[in-house]
């Protein structure tokens, strides 16, 4: 089955468009139109030729009946119609491209300043290290809790990151 989406229904509506005006351009009926050429060299088009003209031709115009004028006229709105909703589509896809490429930004923002934060982090702060019998010093619980909290958040702009790319690459 064939997927329909609205590039198809456009072109299907365009391809009827054609195939309406071409078989109203067999029917149309022909007019004489006369191309008058005045001794001043003024060309004039016109139902009859001009009197005392130097030259007078007559054209075939073909013309259209009135059914034939206000289908034209309706097919005519009907694109204008189809146009605006495709623009108005079109407008709204790169709304939503820009939108995803700003969530973007703002998750590599986050992720970027998460792992500045993890790397700082990793230097303990004053009351993160006690001393031990033997002289040396350890770390302390509330050190390794900061640094976990810290790895998290890292993590946590990885992942909107991800889901950020996957609704981007969702508009394709």
């Amino acid at each position: 089955m064939m997927r329909v989406n609205s590039s198809n229904k456009t072109q299907a509506i365009l391809n009827v468009m054609v195939c309406a005006m071409c078989l109203f351009a067999t029917v149309a009926q022909a007019e004489t139109i006369y191309r008058s050429i005045g001794t001043d060299g003024e060309i004039t088009y016109s139902a009859q030729p001009v009197p005392g003209a130097r030259e007078s031709t007559a054209l075939k115009m073909e013309s259209l009946t009135p059914e034939q004028r206000r289908a034209g006229l309706l097919l005519r709105r009907q694109e204008i119609g189809i146009a605006a909703g495709v623009d108005a589509q079109l407008q709204a896809r790169e709304n939503e491209w820009k939108l995803a490429d700003r969530e973007i930004t703002s998750a590599q923002q986050a992720l970027a300043a998460a792992e500045t934060a993890l790397q700082n982090g990793r230097t303990p702060l004053g009351g993160e290290r006690r001393a031990d019998v033997g002289g040396g010093t350890r770390l302390t619980e509330d050190y390794f809790l900061r640094l976990r909290n810290l790895e998290l958040q890292v993590e946590q702009a990885k992942a909107r990151l991800d889901q950020a790319y996957t609704a981007r690459n969702s508009l394709k």
